[in-house]
């Protein structure tokens, strides 16, 4: 009998340990696609990747779209604004986080899915688009080509400080973290898995320590 929890125990530390390994991405993980090409391009030609840190700058608006799909995870990063002198822009910084974008979403600019907004202000808010909805605070938000809900928290840190982004998505739950703290939250989501994507949308971004795992709770 002593055997048998023993054994039991250890295979359920082996699926736990499993379930909750947590994969580092690479340049390999993404495509790119910009407004400009209506085809898939290498990463590496369109944006930067040095030192464990992705780069988006330069002129390419659009983004990096994971070549999988995923459900049921747990997506953590970084991204900091890029200050340097030669990428600086007027007008408001702007980025995204796009997931559960469906696989059978053609690639343009911006793809069906749901985004963690990155902008000065508004940092942490919902952006459901082409049609995703959900619940928030118990209300059912009108599908639509780009809805926003905001976030309930400030929680951003200085300009060319690092963030931390965690994105948890469970069965049509979702959950927004920036920093620590919670910011968004919905259930009932339309969209419940699919691709991930950064957004470079013309101001100069950093992300880097880009990690997903399994969840089922």
């Amino acid at each position: 009998m002593f055997k048998k929890i023993s054994l039991t125990i250890l295979l359920l530390c082996i699926v736990n340990a499993c379930t909750t390994q947590q994969k580092a991405w690479t340049e390999n993980d993404w495509y790119a696609y910009t407004k400009t090409s209506p085809e898939k391009q290498e990463p590496a030609k369109v944006y930067e990747f040095s030192d464990g840190i992705i780069r988006m700058h330069g002129e390419n608006v659009g983004y990096l779209m994971s070549k999988k799909s995923y459900s049921n995870f747990e997506l953590t990063l970084d991204y900091r604004w890029n200050l340097d002198e030669q990428y600086k822009i007027k007008g408001k910084k702007n980025s995204g986080v796009m997931y559960n974008i469906p696989t059978d979403s053609r690639d343009k600019i911006w793809p069906k899915g749901i985004q963690f907004q990155i902008k000065e202000n508004t940092t942490g808010d919902f952006v459901f688009l082409d049609q995703v909805t959900a619940k928030v605070n118990g209300k059912l938000v009108e599908p639509g080509a780009s809805i926003t809900s905001p976030k309930f928290l400030e929680n951003e840190k200085p300009y060319g400080e690092w963030n931390v982004i965690v994105i948890r998505s469970l069965n049509g739950k979702i959950t927004q973290y920036l920093n620590g703290k919670l910011v968004n939250e919905a259930t009932e989501a339309t969209s419940v898995e699919g691709r991930i994507s950064l957004n470079y949308e013309g101001s100069a971004i950093d992300f880097r320590n880009i990690k997903i795992k399994q969840i089922s709770k």
